[in-house]
């Protein structure tokens, strides 16, 4: 389900992204996570996405794949002023 018929086109350059979605989700099913990430990188971010063998809630997993991309980032971030 798009929340927006129109939605606006930002520029995302360079913005990243991490998209988590469960492979069981009954709420958000995995086409809503592609187009959001089809779209997403179209505004010009960098999307990294992944499917996970759950439901709509929060697990573990999750956090696991969140603090690695965070760290990631950071260190990304860090030797680009370096």
């Amino acid at each position: 389900m798009a929340p927006l018929a129109e939605p606006p086109t930002p520029d995302l350059s360079g913005i990243a992204v991490l998209i988590l979605s469960g492979l069981n989700d009954p709420i958000a099913p995995r086409s809503t996570a592609e187009k959001l990430a089809a779209a997403l990188a179209t505004a010009g971010a960098r999307v990294e996405r992944d499917d996970l063998p759950t439901g709509h809630g929060l697990t573990q997993a999750d956090v696991t794949k969140a603090k690695a991309f965070y760290a990631q980032e950071a260190a990304r971030a860090f030797n680009s002023k370096a």
